[in-house]
């Protein structure tokens, strides 16, 4: 290989990588990032109740960690960035699973626009992505657990009244560089 074909396909690599790099540094941003709640609007309040990671992206029904506010809200594991145990005073839940480690948090989302949601399980043979719009003062209830199968649950809490199921569309990557 003379000296000119060798720097082409240096080149080439290097290119390629720049532009791939752009998409994973985003992808790793998004495991040491918190989701950050609305400062203002109109919201809804989402329980999640998780045994591995869930991570959100509010105002979209795509995947996208670069959307000011996308980031992880709840996870099992420790090192990564979380929202754990938060609070807002909504009805209880009574899920339990014996056995499993469940991490829990409720959360503040926007109201009345989407909100995209990514899971895996610890092992990461379990994952998930899919979308919602959650009504503006209503409560949720999202579960996402691997119980020999990949389960994502997602109720609108009724107060005094049975939760109602809600339902969810897939939700794939907004920008397909992302994947490299």
């Amino acid at each position: 290989m003379d000296k000119w074909s060798w720097a082409k396909r240096s080149v080439g690599v290097a290119l390629l990588l720049s532009i791939s790099g752009c998409g994973n540094i985003s992808n790793i941003q998004s495991f040491s990032t918190p989701y950050s709640e609305p400062a203002s609007g109109q919201t809804a309040r989402l329980r999640v109740v998780t045994d591995g990671m869930a991570r959100g992206v509010p105002g979209r029904d795509c995947v996208d960690w670069r959307v000011p506010g996308a980031g992880v809200m709840a996870v099992v594991q420790s090192g990564f960035a979380n929202r754990n145990g938060q609070s807002l005073g909504m009805p209880a839940s009574d899920l339990m699973v014996a056995g499993v480690a469940l991490a829990r948090t409720e959360l503040k989302v926007p109201g009345n626009q989407p909100f995209a949601v990514s899971y895996q399980n610890k092992a990461a043979s379990c994952r998930s992505t899919f979308s919602f719009t959650p009504k503006s003062g209503q409560d949720y209830e999202l579960i996402l657990i691997d119980s020999d199968s990949c389960v994502t649950s997602l109720q609108k809490l009724n107060p005094g009244a049975k939760s109602t199921w809600q339902t969810t569309q897939k939700a794939s990557l907004c920008n397909a560089m992302d994947a490299f």
